[in-house]
């Protein structure tokens, strides 16, 4: 997992390190393994990853019917909505992820809590009223 870092496709934001897709802004609730596959597929962007190797990524060490991994591209595919085909099947192979991805990086020496202003984590921070 690329530490620090963000994805952004079309109106949806990828925040690894929180476990964290948003649309719009608005967080999507994804269990951990639908989660991961996604995370595995964006950073794979363009890239045709065979059944196998998405199974291993996602649920190392264990045993999986093929039958789980369907289960979760079908989920992401309805995350994602008919106007945003990103999850494309390749038949007999595998699935590839087609969006434009734009890798974008934190600072991580700042805080930014939604609609907030930058903090830097260094300095304390006191709620008027409160000591």
């Amino acid at each position: 997992m690329s530490e620090g870092r963000r994805y952004s496709f079309g109106p949806f934001l990828l925040i690894p390190d929180a476990y964290k897709l948003l649309r719009d802004g608005e967080p999507i609730c994804l269990t951990p393994k639908p989660f991961h596959m996604l995370l595995v597929l964006v950073e794979n962007h363009g890239r045709v990853l065979e059944k196998e190797e998405l199974i291993r990524a996602v649920w190392p060490d264990t045993f999986v019917e093929d039958g789980n991994l369907c289960v979760a591209i079908s989920l992401l595919r309805k995350v994602f909505g008919k106007e945003h085909p990103y999850i494309k099947t390749v038949s007999k192979h595998g699935y590839r992820f087609d969006a434009e991805i734009k890798e974008l990086p934190v600072d991580t020496k700042t805080v930014r809590p939604e609609g907030a202003a930058l903090i830097p984590l260094d300095r304390k921070v006191i709620p008027s009223g409160i000591e």
